[in-house]
């Protein structure tokens, strides 16, 4: 099969999404198809993230931003109290932002693959399309086509949804579109490299010169409003108030950076806290070894990557009480927080960093719960079963 990959911020991101992406199309080329890959990239299609050699990739050039004055957006908002109205009030409105940049860059790179790929389309045998249903209504005219749904979406879309050949999730957008798209949804699992993440010894603890004593708390991913870092933040800070031995471990970069090096700072210049924005996919396992906890406190999630690389190395988890989160939890590997509230997430912690026994007895809950359940080739096997079936293209 010849698969054309459409994922803007592929070349760009360490993301959840990017990662399943990369992965999925790994296993997928090594089981003999042909896989190329659009994104974006700046005015002399340079990118930051190498694809992996079995992927051909087409950069398309220009200037582009998702994320665009969110930075500055996060920095206002120390201005307000955690906990007030106003607050919460700014929040809610750079939330609304977020969206709406990320829509105007979203049309933005349907216009370019439109014309990019108009005379192209013949080349391709299939087309997988990430989170963007306007644009994998658009390719379907051409090609058949594959949508991937990273997160729910309104029943209003259903017409164009059902234009596509094959709509994919899993997680919490699983259930939330088949309740009105039905079997036309179809589950399309993450995976993961069960030969890498794995429980096992870490050296991050020493070189940042922390001891065994120490309550690490960590976080992995993208450093986004989205994701919650800045209630984290806020969190983290409350609790080395008062508990000595709390240190926190995190590990990204985004436009909230800036944010949680002012907001913990003190904590920073003590040692107290490490942020470490690059570490490449492969290295991940050694900075989940290091965590006594992985804390994911998302404003959403569908069904975390991050997480479940975290329970593969035997690290449990505190998360936001929301989306797939709450299926991850019933494993027994972590604890759930209220959403978007601050001091759930303090409280959370404290209670969990001062019963260190049972923080160690969900250990082997976490390893166990997903070592024998996800694979990246298994979920290969299940791609290429969707487009020979539901899209007839020959292997």
């Amino acid at each position: 099969m010849k698969v054309l990959v459409l994922h803007s911020e592929l070349g760009i991101l360490r993301g959840g999404g990017e990662n399943f992406t990369r992965n999925l199309f790994t296993a997928f080329a090594e089981r003999g198809h042909q896989v190329t890959a659009a994104f974006v990239a700046d005015r002399r299609r340079r990118y930051p993230l190498p694809l992996p050699s079995s992927l051909e990739p087409i950069p398309i050039p220009g200037l582009w931003s998702s994320n665009l004055g969110q930075a500055t957006l996060s920095l206002i908002s120390q201005c307000f109290p955690c906990e007030s109205r106003f607050r919460t009030q700014w929040d809610q409105l750079q939330e609304a932002l977020a969206w709406r940049t990320f829509a105007w860059h979203t049309r933005r790179f349907q216009a370019r693959i439109t014309r990019e790929f108009a005379r192209r389309w013949d080349d391709f045998d299939a087309v997988y399309v990430h989170g963007d249903a306007i644009l994998a209504s658009k390719t379907a005219q051409y090609r058949p086509t594959v949508l991937r749904l990273p997160g729910p979406i309104s029943a209003e879309r259903t017409p164009m949804l059902r234009r596509v050949h094959a709509v994919c999730a899993n997680g919490d957008a699983l259930v939330r579109t088949r309740a009105f798209l039905g079997n036309h949804v179809i589950e399309l699992p993450v995976g993961l490299d069960a030969h890498v993440f794995t429980p096992g010894t870490s050296s991050v603890r020493s070189t940042l010169r922390w001891e065994d004593h120490h309550c690490v708390v960590g976080y992995v991913g993208r450093l986004t409003h989205l994701k919650g870092v800045d209630l984290l933040a806020a969190a983290f800070r409350e609790i080395a108030r008062n508990v000595p031995d709390a240190r926190l471990l995190v590990v990204g970069y985004g436009e909230e950076e800036g944010h949680l090096r002012s907001v913990l700072a003190q904590e920073l210049a003590r040692g107290a806290v490490h942020i470490e924005p690059g570490v490449n996919h492969a290295d991940l396992p050694a900075w989940y070894r290091a965590m006594d906890l992985m804390v994911m406190p998302s404003r959403y999630e569908n069904h975390s990557n991050a997480l479940i690389e975290a329970m593969a190395c035997g690290t449990p988890f505190l998360a936001s009480d929301i989306g797939g989160n709450r299926k991850l939890s019933e494993t027994g590997a972590g604890w759930l927080c209220e959403a978007k509230s601050i001091e759930s997430l303090s409280q959370w912690l404290r209670r969990i960093i001062e019963d260190r026994p049972e923080l160690v007895a969900r250990r082997e809950a976490a390893a166990r719960s997903v070592r024998d359940h996800c694979s990246w080739t298994t979920s290969a096997e299940c791609l290429e079963g969707i487009i020979a079936c539901r899209l007839g293209v020959k292997k």
